[in-house]
C-alpha cells in the first residue's frame, strides 16, 4: 500500500538579486508523502540580472538546511560534492536550470531546503524554500485519538463532577421558582458545576416528564445552560495544556490514596481534566503541519468564507461526538495552529450550539408533552440565535468580529470569547420571549393522547442512568406512584369481596398494569446497576427491587380476594350476622389504614407513618389469628360452609397484603440500604 498522502508547502521566502545572478524556483509538485521521494525534483534557474537570460554552467548548491529529508542527484545534471560545502552542488543545463531529487523521511514536519548559486569566491545569490511532509492517516489516527482522550476527560471531569453535586445538584434543580432569572442562574451554576450542557438540559428534559419542572421554568434552565457551557472553552483558552500530565498524576494519586468518597471523586474529576487537555494537546501538535500546506491552506480560506458550509460542519460534528465542548475546543485548535480565521471558527462555533440541541432531542424520545417541547425550546432557542449571529458575522470587518478581536489577540481565546457573547446575548434577547417561546413549542408540538382515567403514567427516563442520584430518585418517585395504584387496587378487591361492588375485569385490568410496572421498573434498575454507583447507592437498589416485588405481590392478593368472592352465596358479607364476617369488616378497615400509610410512607419517605404500618401488621396478625380460632370452631361444631371458608381466606390475603407493606416499611425504617438476608434463615 502506497504511504499515507502527503501535503507539500512551498513558500518562497526570498528572491535575491545579488551581482550578475537570479535564482528562482520552478518547483510546481509542492507535495509528497513522508518516506518518498517527491514526486518531481526540486528545480531553481538562474538568470542574469541584467537581461534575464539562462546563465549556463553555473554551480547551484543544494542543502537541506532543516527537517527530515535527504538530497539525491537527478540524472542528466552534472552533480559533484565539493569541500567546504554541504549537500550538493549540481551545474545548470542550457536553460539555466538546475535540478536535485528529494526524498522525505519518516518523520512529518517541515523541511527547509536552500539553492544557492554562484562560485565561492564570488557573489552569491539564492533562494529558500520551506516544505513540509505529513502522513495523512498518521494525522487522522492522531486527531481521532486526540479527540477520543479529550471526550473521555470531559465524561470522567462530568461524571464525577456530577456525583460531588450528589443530591445538591438534584435539590437546585427542584426549588426552581416560576422566576426566569431563577432557572437562568441554576442552569449557569448547575452547568459550570458539572461542566456539561448535555447533562443538565438531558436533566432537565427528565424533570419536565416527571412534572416536577413547568415548560416554562424548563426553557430558563436551558438558556442558563447554555451560558454554563462556555466555562469549558475559557478554561482551554488559559493554555494550561503544560499542566495536564501534572493534574493527571495529581487527580490519580487523589483517586487512589483519597481517604474519603468525595477526594476519590474530587481526584477523578482531575484526571479528566487532565486528558481533556492532553486530548487538546495531541490533535494541536499533530495538526500544526497543515498549516503550511498552501492547498489545506486554501481549503480552509474557502471553508472559512462559506458560512452555510460551516454551520453545517459544526453541526453535524457535534452530533457525531455528542460534545459541544469538543467541537469548541476542535475549533480553537483549528483557530489556534492559523488553519482557521476568526470568521470561520465562528460559523463553526455557531453550527456546534445547532448540534448540541439533538441530544436534548433524543433525550426526549418517547417522553411526555411537555418534556418534547423542552427539547424543541432548546433548538429553537439555538437555531434561531445562530441564524441571527450568523447575520452579524457575515462580514469579517463587522462590529461583532471587530468586538471579539478587541477582547483578545489570542486566536483560541477569541473563538472562546465569541462562544461566550454569542450565548450571552442570546440568553439576553430571550430573556423577556419565555413565555412566548413556550407558547410556540406548544404549537410545534401536538398534544399527548390521554390515557385511561385513573392510569398511572410511568416515567423512567432512561437519558438520566448516567446520574445515579437522579435516576434512584425516578425510581423512588415511580414507586409512590406503583404503591398508590396497587393500594388502589386492593382496596377495590376488597370493597368487591365484601360488597360486590366494582368489575372483576376491573380489578384484573389493573393487577396487570402493576405487573408492566414491576417490569418495567426492574428492568430500568438492572441498567442502572450496571453503571458506576456508590456504595449507598449500590446497597439502596435491591431495597427498591424487592419493594417493587412486594407492590407487585399485593396486587396479586387482590386478585385472590376477587376469587375468594365467587365461592360466597350472598351478595353483602357485611350483612351477613356471625364472628367471621365482623372480622372480615375489621380486617378491611385496617387494611384501609394500613394501604393509606404506606402509600404515605413510600411517597414523602415518612418514617413516621412506616411506624404506624408496623403497628398496623401487630392489629392485623392478631385479627388473622381470631379469624382461624373462630373457623376452627365452626368445623367443630360442624357449622363451617363454603363462605365462611371463603371469608377466612379473604381475612388471609389481607395479613399477606399487610406482610408486604411492612416489609417495605421496615425497609425504609432501616435507611433504605441491603443489609443482606438474615443469617438464621
Amino acid at each position: 500500500m502506497k504511504p499515507a498522502l502527503a501535503l507539500l508547502i512551498l513558500l518562497i521566502s526570498s528572491l535575491a538579486f545579488s551581482g550578475e545572478l537570479q535564482v528562482q524556483s520552478l518547483l510546481c509538485k509542492t507535495y509528497g508523502n513522508t518516506g518518498t521521494m517527491l514526486s518531481e525534483p526540486v528545480s531553481v534557474q538562474v538568470l542574469n540580472s541584467l537581461d534575464c537570460t539562462p546563465a549556463v554552467n553555473v554551480p547551484v548548491n543544494f542543502t537541506v538546511q532543516s527537517g527530515d529529508a535527504e538530497l539525491e542527484p537527478h540524472p542528466g545534471y552534472l552533480t559533484v560534492m565539493q569541500d567546504g560545502l554541504s549537500g550538493y552542488v549540481v551545474y545548470t543545463d542550457s536553460s539555466g536550470i538546475a535540478m536535485m531529487n528529494l526524498k522525505f523521511g519518516e518523520d512529518m514536519g517541515e523541511v527547509l531546503v536552500t539553492a544557492v548559486a554562484g562560485d565561492t569566491g564570488g557573489e552569491l545569490s539564492r533562494a529558500s524554500i520551506n516544505l513540509v511532509s505529513i502522513n495523512l492517516f498518521f494525522i487522522v489516527f492522531q486527531v481521532f485519538g486526540g479527540l477520543a482522550i479529550f471526550l473521555l476527560g470531559m465524561q470522567m471531569m462530568s461524571a464525577n463532577l456530577q456525583q460531588v453535586a450528589g443530591n445538591r445538584l438534584k435539590t437546585i434543580l427542584q426549588r426552581i421558582t416560576s422566576n426566569r432569572f431563577a432557572g437562568i442562574a441554576t442552569g449557569i451554576l448547575v452547568t459550570g458545576a458539572i461542566q456539561s450542557s448535555s447533562a443538565t438540559t438531558v436533566i432537565t428534559v427528565g424533570f419536565v416528564n416527571s412534572s416536577l419542572m413547568t415548560l416554562q421554568q424548563a426553557v430558563g434552565v436551558v438558556l442558563g445552560a447554555n451560558i454554563g457551557t462556555t466555562v469549558t472553552g475559557q478554561l482551554i483558552a488559559f493554555h494550561i495544556s503544560d499542566y495536564a500530565f501534572p493534574m493527571i498524576a495529581l487527580g490519580f494519586a487523589m483517586s487512589f490514596l483519597g481517604r474519603n468518597r468525595v477526594h476519590k471523586l474530587w481526584g477523578k474529576a482531575l484526571m479528566g481534566l487532565g486528558l481533556l487537555l492532553m486530548g487538546m494537546t495531541v490533535m494541536s501538535d499533530v495538526m500544526k503541519p497543515l498549516r503550511a500546506s498552501a492547498p489545506v491552506r486554501d481549503f480552509f480560506a474557502d471553508f472559512s468564507a462559506n458560512p452555510i458550509l460551516a454551520l453545517l460542519a459544526g453541526t453535524l460534528i457535534t452530533v457525531i461526538v455528542q460534545s459541544s465542548s469538543a467541537t469548541v475546543g476542535l475549533t480553537m485548535t483549528l483557530a489556534g495552529i492559523g488553519l482557521v480565521n476568526l470568521q470561520g471558527a465562528v460559523f463553526l462555533v455557531l453550527g456546534d450550539n445547532i448540534g448540541t440541541t439533538i441530544t436534548a432531542q433524543l433525550a426526549a424520545l418517547g417522553s411526555n408533552r411537555a418534556a418534547r417541547q423542552t427539547a424543541m425550546a432548546h433548538t429553537f432557542f439555538n437555531l434561531i440565535g445562530a441564524i441571527y449571529f450568523t447575520l452579524f458575522a457575515i462580514r469579517n470587518d463587522g462590529i461583532f468580529l471587530e468586538l471579539v478581536r478587541m477582547t483578545s489577540s489570542d486566536p483560541m481565546r477569541q473563538v472562546a470569547n465569541a462562544h461566550s457573547i454569542f450565548n450571552i446575548v442570546n440568553c439576553i434577547v430571550f430573556i423577556p420571549l419565555v413565555p412566548l417561546l413556550a407558547r410556540l413549542c406548544r404549537i410545534v408540538i401536538p398534544d399527548d393522547k390521554k390515557m385511561e382515567p385513573g392510569e398511572p403514567e410511568m416515567v423512567l427516563d432512561f437519558n438520566l442512568l448516567d446520574s445515579p442520584v437522579l435516576a434512584i430518585d425516578t425510581l423512588n418517585r415511580e414507586m409512590g406512584k406503583m404503591a398508590e395504584y396497587s393500594g388502589e387496587c386492593l382496596l377495590m378487591a376488597s370493597e368487591h369481596f365484601l360488597t360486590g361492588r366494582h368489575e372483576a375485569s376491573e380489578i384484573v385490568r389493573m393487577e396487570d398494569r402493576v405487573d408492566i410496572m414491576q417490569r418495567d421498573m426492574t428492568d430500568y434498575a438492572s441498567k442502572l446497576f450496571q453503571g458506576e454507583l456508590t456504595r449507598e447507592q449500590s446497597l439502596s437498589l435491591p431495597v427498591i427491587i424487592h419493594s417493587i416485588n412486594d407492590l407487585e405481590r399485593i396486587s396479586d392478593h387482590a386478585v385472590n380476594m376477587m376469587e375468594a368472592r365467587a365461592r360466597i352465596a350472598g351478595d353483602d358479607v357485611m350483612k351477613e350476622v356471625g364472628p367471621l364476617p365482623a372480622l372480615a369488616v375489621t380486617s378491611s378497615k385496617t387494611l384501609m389504614e394500613m394501604t393509606r400509610e404506606s402509600v404515605k410512607a413510600i411517597k414523602n419517605n415518612d418514617i413516621e407513618a412506616s411506624q404506624k404500618v408496623l403497628v398496623l401488621e401487630g392489629r392485623m396478625n392478631k385479627i388473622s389469628e381470631e379469624a382461624r380460632e373462630k373457623y376452627g370452631e365452626a368445623l367443630a361444631s360442624c357449622m363451617a360452609n363454603m363462605t365462611g371458608l371463603a371469608i377466612l381466606d379473604y381475612i388471609e390475603y389481607c395479613e399477606r397484603a399487610c406482610d408486604h407493606f411492612t416489609n417495605i416499611a421496615q425497609s425504609m425504617i432501616g435507611g433504605g440500604l441491603w443489609h443482606g438476608p438474615n443469617p438464621e434463615e
